[in-house]
C-alpha cells in the first residue's frame, strides 16, 4: 500500500466479538489481518435488533456503527436500513464499499455512490428451497428475489467458492474474482487430541444442516463402534421445535451420554471442541463454502460431509475428506453417513493420514494473509476502474 485506504465494510457484525458465527466469523478473521497494514482504515457499518439508537465505536484504524434494524424490512425490500446505512456511508466517505450478503448490505451498496464490491456467503434462493412453514418459506421467497434483484445489477463480486458464480451464471454479468474466506490462524496452531469416538457438529441445529439424519447415522455407527459419540456445537433457538425434535430423538434411542448439545459456544470453546474429536460430520442439504469445513482442514483432522454447494471445491474425496451425494428427500441417507463416518473411525491411521492432508490444502488456501492480500488487490483494482470510469464521464 502506497497511501491510505479507508475501506468501509457493511455487514452484519456482532456487539460481542467472543460470540461470532455465520458470516461474521469470515468478516472478523479478514479485519484482523487488514489492520496489520498500516495504511488501511476500516470503518464496519452493520444494523442490529439489539439497539434503539445509533451507535458508534472506535478502536484506533477500526470504527464500528452499529444502527436500529426494525421488523418486516423485507416487505418494503429494506427501504428503512438501506437509506440509514447510505446515509452513514455519505458521512463516512470511504474509498471503497465492501458488501458481505446478497440481502440488506448489498442493496445499500448498490445504493451508495461509492465504488463497491459483493461478497456474498448464502444463496437465499437455495436456502428458501429448503424452508419449513409458511413464514419461513414466505421469508425465503422475498430473500431469493432480493438476491436475484442484487445480482443482476452487482459489477464487481468477490466469490468464496466457485459455486456461486455457477448458482448466479444468466443473472450476474460483472467481474468476478476468487477470494476464499479467511479462516482464524488459531485453528492451525490447536493441538490435535481426538477423544476415541468423538466426532464434531458445528452449526445452527436447524433442518438444512441434516442433523437428525446425522443422530440416525450415529446410531447406526453405535452398532458397531459403541464409544461413538458427537458433540453439536451450536445454537438451538434458531429453530427451537426442530432442536427440541432432535434432542427427544437421543433421549428415545437411549443416546444420552452419546449426544452433547452443546448451544453457542465462545471462540476458546470452540477451538478446545475441535482438538478433542476424531472427525467433522457436516450433512447438510444446502451450503456455500462452510467456514467451519475450513476449521476442521486447518486443525488436520478428516471431515464427513455432502457435497452440498461449494464443498466440492473445499475437500477432495477420499484424499482430505470423504463426501455424500445431497440426499434426495429431508430424511437423508443415514445409511451412507454411517458407513463414511466408520471408514474414518475404523481406520485411526488412515484419518490421521486424510488429516494432514487437510492441514496441507488449508494452509495454501485459508490463511488470513493470503486471503487478506488478495482482497486487497481486488480493492485496488475496483478503485481504478471505478476511477477511471469516473474520470471519462467527466
Amino acid at each position: 500500500m502506497d497511501r491510505e485506504l479507508l475501506v468501509a465494510i457493511v455487514a452484519p457484525y456482532p456487539l460481542d466479538t467472543e460470540r461470532l458465527s455465520g458470516v461474521e466469523v469470515a468478516i472478523v478473521y479478514v479485519q484482523q489481518e487488514l489492520l496489520r497494514y498500516p495504511g488501511i482504515r476500516l470503518h464496519i457499518v452493520t444494523c442490529n435488533e439489539g439497539i434503539s439508537e445509533p451507535q458508534t465505536r472506535v478502536q484506533g484504524r477500526l470504527s464500528i456503527t452499529y444502527l436500529p434494524r426494525a421488523g418486516l424490512g423485507r416487505i418494503t425490500w429494506h427501504k428503512r436500513e438501506v437509506a440509514q446505512i447510505v446515509d452513514a456511508l455519505r458521512k463516512i466517505q470511504p474509498d471503497i464499499v465492501h458488501a458481505h450478503t446478497s440481502g440488506l448490505y448489498a442493496g445499500a451498496a448498490l445504493a451508495c455512490p461509492f465504488p463497491s464490491v459483493l461478497t456474498v456467503h448464502g444463496i437465499a434462493a437455495g436456502e428458501a428451497r429448503l424452508a419449513e412453514g409458511w413464514r419461513q418459506q414466505l421469508r425465503g421467497w422475498l430473500d431469493a428475489q432480493y438476491e436475484r434483484w442484487v445480482m443482476g445489477r452487482t459489477q464487481d463480486l468477490m466469490l468464496i467458492t466457485p459455486y456461486v458464480e455457477q448458482v448466479f451464471q444468466g443473472i450476474f454479468q460483472g467481474r468476478s474474482y476468487l477470494v476464499e474466506n479467511a479462516c482464524d490462524r488459531r485453528f492451525f496452531d490447536v493441538p490435535w487430541r481426538p477423544v476415541k469416538g468423538r466426532l464434531l457438529f458445528a452449526g445452527p441445529v436447524i433442518p438444512r444442516k441434516g442433523v437428525l439424519p446425522m443422530l440416525k447415522a450415529l446410531c447406526q455407527v453405535r452398532q458397531t463402534v459403541p464409544e461413538a459419540h458427537i458433540h453439536i456445537a451450536g445454537s438451538l433457538s434458531s429453530m427451537s421445535e426442530y432442536a427440541r425434535a432432535c434432542q427427544d430423538y437421543a433421549q428415545a434411542q437411549g443416546m444420552g451420554d452419546a449426544v452433547s448439545f452443546l448451544g453457542h459456544l465462545t471462540q476458546e470453546r470452540v477451538l478446545e471442541e475441535y482438538g478433542a474429536c476424531e472427525a467433522f460430520v457436516l450433512p447438510s442439504f444446502q451450503e456455500t463454502a462452510p467456514m467451519v469445513i475450513e476449521q476442521s482442514m486447518a486443525v488436520g483432522m478428516p471431515s464427513i460431509a455432502t457435497h452440498a454447494g461449494g464443498v466440492p471445491w473445499m475437500l477432495e474425496d477420499g484424499v482430505t475428506g470423504w463426501t455424500l451425494p445431497v440426499p434426495a428427500t429431508a430424511e437423508g441417507d443415514s445409511q451412507a453417513l454411517a458407513e463414511a463416518i466408520l471408514r474414518v473411525l475404523e481406520d485411526p491411521q488412515g484419518a490421521k493420514r486424510m488429516g494432514q492432508r487437510a492441514r496441507e490444502e488449508a494452509e495454501r488456501r485459508f490463511l488470513p494473509a493470503a486471503v487478506a492480500e488478495k482482497t486487497l488487490q481486488v480493492y485496488e483494482q475496483v478503485i481504478a476502474r471505478h476511477s477511471g470510469q469516473t474520470a471519462e464521464r467527466g
